[in-house]
């Protein structure tokens, strides 16, 4: 299919470009087919998540779609020659809508800078997995930096100009949906995790002349990710309650945030702090044992115990 030619650009009003790299795990296990399945899932994926990326290092560019493809795929170590397409037009214009000369050269002139493509596509693929594996850690499980450097370096070009800043990059990184990632990065590195030395390469495809620089996800990084995913706690949640009955053993008709305690019967039976909301006047509380009130209780996960805790108590309304 003849897609990168100046032809098809001004004919179409916008670029198609196939960017083809590398995914090998060097492992000694056989793969089972699921688990191949699963991680392929994953790639494709991720990689719809660089049309971002793409768009960021060529402002003047709008990603229309993309598609991912599989090359080769050989066993024994499990290597995955992959095709990224992507169909490019100019963010000024509708799509459809007839290009101005200026307009299309610029796409030519992306078409022609494959090789940053190929660069996009590899570096944005591994900031992805390592904040997916970030993710999917648990308390218990301590990261091991990953050996991905785009945060803090950006992604350059062939000639070395930062095309995208660490701070774009991690900005889109931020939008993609945390919990996704997490599942995607846990269903990537499936097929290493089967041998304990297994490493994972995303590169060029063989036979390249584009002197991509590989990454390299090492065993360690690899095998602290979880296998499963497991939602994060909430370190703090609320609830509210109307009309509820309290008992008052301290107050204080000067403070509003501190010299309040009591108890909430049936719900909280131990002593407990409490607070006046800036809307009601502690006067009116003062000297009260038992009311009725709106109040909001406020709980942190004990991670020890493994459950919520009441430390505080807001009181809203007097009923």
């Amino acid at each position: 299919m003849a897609i990168n030619t100046t032809a098809t650009i001004v004919d179409n009003n916008e670029a198609v470009i196939d960017t083809k790299f590398r995914i090998y795990y060097s492992t000694d296990k056989f793969v089972p087919i699921p688990i191949v399945i699963d991680a392929l899932k994953a790639i494709e994926s991720m990689l719809k998540h660089t049309n971002k990326f793409v768009e960021a290092a060529y402002p003047g560019i709008k990603v229309y779609d993309s598609d991912v493809f599989i090359e080769h795929l050989e066993s024994g170590s499990l290597g995955i020659e992959l095709v990224v397409r992507w169909v490019l037009g100019d963010k000024n214009y509708e799509r459809g809508a007839k290009l101005t000369d200026d307009a299309k050269q610029y796409l030519v002139d992306v078409v022609q800078d494959s090789p940053t493509m190929k660069n996009i596509a590899i570096a944005a693929t591994s900031a992805i997995i390592a904040a997916g594996a970030t993710y999917a850690y648990t308390k218990n499980s301590a990261p091991t930096p990953a050996p991905v450097t785009i945060i803090n370096n950006g992604i350059m070009n062939q000639s070395g100009t930062m095309i995208i800043t660490p701070e774009q990059a991690e900005d889109i990184l931020d939008k993609i949906p945390k919990k996704q990632a997490a599942k995607d990065a846990i269903n990537f590195t499936k097929p290493a995790k089967l041998d304990p030395k297994s490493e994972i390469e995303i590169g060029d495809v063989k036979n390249s002349n584009d002197n991509i620089q590989s990454i390299t996800l090492d065993a360690n990084f690899i095998q602290k990710i979880p296998d499963t995913y497991e939602p994060p706690i909430p370190q703090e949640k609320e609830e509210r309650y109307t009309n509820t009955p309290i008992a008052i053993f301290a107050s204080d008709k000067d403070k509003q945030s501190s010299g309040w305690a009591g108890i909430i019967p049936s719900i909280i039976d131990k002593r407990i702090n409490f607070e006046i909301d800036e809307s009601v006047n502690p006067s009116q509380l003062h000297g009260r044992l038992n009311v009725n009130a709106d109040l909001t209780i406020h709980e942190r996960f004990n991670q020890n115990k493994k459950r919520y805790e009441p430390y505080k108590v807001v009181i809203t309304a007097i009923g």
